[in-house]
């Protein structure tokens, strides 16, 4: 065997153990679709202050945490209102009124979680909040049925991610 087919030979054989020695030192991670919804069973639910707008375009948030408490005890989750410490599923509506009585409105639907992650300019793990899953959309129209259009697109947010959920943990 020549030289240099032998150095070009040891390269390849090197750049393979390198690679397996790589691959062995890497943590391993779930591979099926939403395997990081799999074992939620609670989630904490935290529905965003609504301002003046939004109150005067009909919303309420009552309403909106009762709707999503109905959807994911529904998905058979246990719900803790209010609490944003682990999993928890975050509703933000942000709107705008005029005075001829159009409102728009911003909606956004995220699951959360917490984790310790290590960064990559930072020697220690730090807890950070991860986005599971969000949706989110744009809505306008008169004051009369503004909100229940907004809330019917939130609805049908939570009930996919409820989907994905249970389906993860089948």
């Amino acid at each position: 065997m020549s030289s240099r087919l032998l150095l070009r030979h040891t390269a390849v054989v090197l750049a393979i153990a390198a690679a397996c020695l790589l691959g062995a030192a890497l943590p391993a991670s779930a591979q099926k679709p939403d395997a990081e919804l799999k074992g939620i069973t609670a989630v904490g639910l935290v529905i965003e202050e609504m301002g003046a707008q939004a109150l005067s375009c009909g919303f309420s948030p009552d309403t909106f945490g009762k709707a999503v408490t109905t959807i994911l005890t529904a998905g058979g989750l246990k719900v803790l209102r209010n609490a944003d410490e682990d999993t928890f599923l975050y509703v933000k509506v942000n709107s705008l009124s005029v005075p001829s009585g159009l409102c728009v409105s911003r909606f956004d639907v995220t699951l959360y979680t917490h984790t310790n992650a290590k960064l990559s300019y930072q020697l220690e793990p730090v807890l950070v909040q991860v986005s599971l899953i969000s949706a989110g959309g744009l809505s306008g129209g008169s004051v009369p049925g503004h909100a229940e259009n907004v809330l019917k697109s939130v609805k049908q947010y939570v009930d996919q991610f409820v989907s994905r959920i249970v389906a993860a943990n089948k």
